[in-house]
């Protein structure tokens, strides 16, 4: 199994990130049901809607899916995706290599403060990373108790709420200076091995741009 970014705490867990493919539906498809999960995204569906799904992520071009591995475990999933292409960018004034975020965790008993900042923290860096963004905009359910306080001790800002198709958000804004500032606080060390670099990451959202690519 090929990581793109391996994160190691000082306890010596690690966290692990990789894309996404086709054999990963089952869990996914596990995940959408859960208690947690499905008020939030609204995907509890059979299987072969849930690989519909899939297959159509994974192709997207304004896009990336990734599954991150807490040690070995398959413990959430994550999206980057380019906000030109969102709903997202109505709400407030984009900026050039603003990525949009969202994410879930998959275990229960991992949806804590401390499991919970681990994961989120991870995720955000990878992000920042895989795609070299200069902010990272997410739009939590302003029901998330969990997620929300996560973002804003990470040094996301909550901006305003907002009404995003049919859920009440929160707008919150991420910048790069203000996350490494956290992460260079942090006891925690990462690689890299990254697939694309980051500019041809961005290329290829320029040119679904410049299409109109759904």
């Amino acid at each position: 199994m090929a990581y793109e970014c391996t994160i190691t705490e000082e306890s010596g867990r690690t966290l692990s990130f990789r894309p996404v493919n086709e054999e990963d539906v089952p869990i996914l498809h596990e995940w959408m049901h859960q208690k947690h999960i499905y008020p939030f995204w609204k995907l509890n569906l059979p299987l072969e809607e849930i690989k519909v799904w899939v297959k159509k992520s994974i192709s997207s071009p304004h896009k990336r899916v990734f599954m991150g591995y807490l040690n070995k475990e398959p413990v959430c999933y994550v999206i980057g995706y380019d906000v030109r292409q969102d709903p997202i960018r109505s709400y407030y004034s984009s900026g050039p290599r603003d990525l949009g975020m969202h994410l879930l965790i998959g275990p229960r008993r991992l949806l804590n403060k401390d499991d919970g900042e681990a994961i989120i923290k991870a995720m955000t860096l990878f992000l920042f990373e895989k795609f070299g963004a200069n902010r990272i905009i997410g739009e939590p359910d302003h029901r998330n108790r969990i997620v929300i306080p996560i973002l804003k001790k990470l040094g996301g800002k909550v901006i305003k709420d907002i009404q995003i198709n049919e859920k009440r958000a929160k707008l919150v804004i991420a910048n790069r200076n203000d996350f490494h500032q956290i992460i260079r606080e942090s006891n925690i060390t990462s690689s890299f091995h990254l697939l694309k670099s980051p500019d041809h990451e961005w290329d290829v959202f320029n040119e679904a741009v410049k299409h109109g690519s759904s």
